[in-house]
């Protein structure tokens, strides 16, 4: 994947951080996939490694669901 297949679609502010949609082009599923990702404060600038979580919807889910839910 290169940079030019990952598009961010949506950014918002969220707990002093950004809750920010990207969206990118799955050649094995043969369309558009989105994912959600939550960046703290902490993530600008120069700073340590941050911890990451990952959530794996169910089938019928989309990248909102964790946003909503959590």
């Amino acid at each position: 994947m290169t940079n030019h297949d990952l598009h961010r679609i949506e950014r918002r502010a969220c707990f002093g951080g950004w809750q920010e949609v990207w969206q990118h082009r799955s050649e094995v599923l043969d369309c558009a996939m989105r994912f959600a990702v939550y960046l703290p404060p902490q993530a600008e600038g120069e700073h340590e490694a941050l911890p990451v979580l990952y959530w794996l919807s169910g089938l019928t889910c989309s990248e909102q669901n964790f946003i909503t839910k959590a």
